[in-house]
């Protein structure tokens, strides 16, 4: 075995006890000496590989995010029809979290309580998530007409301000606690609600 494929085994090794200390505990209670025990492994060998504990968590979430949007992406395929395209969307993130159970519990703590300390972190390894996330809601857009007046970025921000507002909300209720099935099926009632309203044939006329 070379050195490169052992940097790449023990660099592994390491986010794989990792991941599974921070989706089990969050990030403030996690222990590095349990990732240490957990792996088998040294506290040198950890620090080797990752400055801090700050260094080794965004690098489970880069991994995190990675992986979920690679796998959307590779599930998704060109849909005209908008609730076949949302169907498909949400059933790809659903069957990734089942999957990939500690992720999820990744997932959920860096979009609803992100440490404050790494936010601006968080928001760059979020990057190619959200902007895909973006490209398929302009996609849903193209499929429909918008009101007179509304463009589709004024959309698309407006969405991203709604999500804000569910993360928060559900942050104050979880309590530290996460549940990503409670949190796919709002993010799913948020953008039916979003895009069709709540009261069917009800719209708000100027005076």
């Amino acid at each position: 075995m070379n050195r490169e494929e052992k940097n790449r085994q023990t660099r592994e090794k390491i986010l794989t006890s990792a991941i599974a200390e921070f989706a089990a505990h969050g990030y403030e209670a996690a222990s590095m000496n349990t990732i240490c025990e957990t792996g088998g492994i040294s506290k040198g060998i950890i620090y080797h590989y990752f400055h801090s504990k700050d260094d080794l968590y965004l690098a489970c979430l880069k991994e995190c995010f990675q992986a979920l949007t690679g796998y959307i992406s590779g599930h998704v395929g060109e849909e005209n029809d908008r609730k076949k395209l949302l169907s498909a969307y949400f059933q790809a993130r659903m069957d990734f979290f089942r999957t990939h159970a500690s992720y999820g519990r990744l997932f959920c703590e860096a979009v609803m309580m992100p440490p404050a300390s790494m936010r601006k972190e968080i928001q760059e390894i979020r990057r190619d998530f959200d902007r895909m996330n973006d490209n398929y809601l302009q996609e849903i857009l193209k499929s429909g007409r918008l009101r007179k007046g509304l463009s589709s970025d004024a959309v698309a921000r407006a969405f991203r301000v709604f999500q804000n507002c569910l993360n928060a909300g559900e942050q104050n209720d979880a309590a530290g606690e996460t549940d990503v099935v409670r949190h796919e099926e709002d993010c799913r009632n948020l953008l039916q609600i979003f895009l069709y309203g709540i009261l069917e044939g009800e719209e708000i006329k100027d005076e």
